[in-house]
């Protein structure tokens, strides 16, 4: 008994850390996978709470990685040839991007949100290797890379 009473808090706690906007997120992929076929949606380790920073400042944000998601219907059903979406939550704004992968890259001061892109988004061919760095600065996410999608 102590054991489940254990495992309920945990995902009690879980669940009221993240964010409206996070929880949208997810519902959502969560309707398309019952929406297909009466999909089992599972989000795995989609969810993240991660911080940049650099010498002008730091914010905490929440990153939604569907690449982590499934759906027991579909093998495909959240990404595509070029990736899938990375959702980055700051102060209630969501900005998404079509990514490959990503990692956070401590740099002096800085800890940069390095994300793998599609070669397209470069300027090359689908296939080839693409990254975009965003780092805040001054209250703004920062990138030489298109502005990202809002959502």
């Amino acid at each position: 008994m102590k054991i489940s009473l254990a495992a309920a808090v945990v995902v009690v706690s879980t669940c009221s850390a993240h964010s409206q906007e996070a929880q949208t997120l997810i519902d959502h992929a969560a309707a398309d996978c019952r929406s297909f076929e009466n999909g089992e949606f599972d989000p795995g380790d989609a969810l993240q709470q991660i911080e940049l920073r650099s010498q002008f400042g730091a914010v905490k944000a929440e990153l939604v990685d569907e690449s982590k998601y499934s759906c027991s219907t579909a093998a495909s059903l959240y990404c595509g040839s070029g990736g899938c979406m990375l959702n980055l939550i700051v102060d209630g704004s969501v900005m998404a991007w079509q990514a490959t992968g990503w990692r956070l890259v401590d740099w002096g001061p800085d800890t940069i949100l390095l994300i793998g892109r599609d070669g397209g988004w470069c300027g090359g061919a689908g296939a080839e290797v693409c990254y975009e760095a965003l780092v805040w600065s001054n209250g703004k996410i920062l990138s030489v890379g298109p502005a990202p999608e809002l959502r």
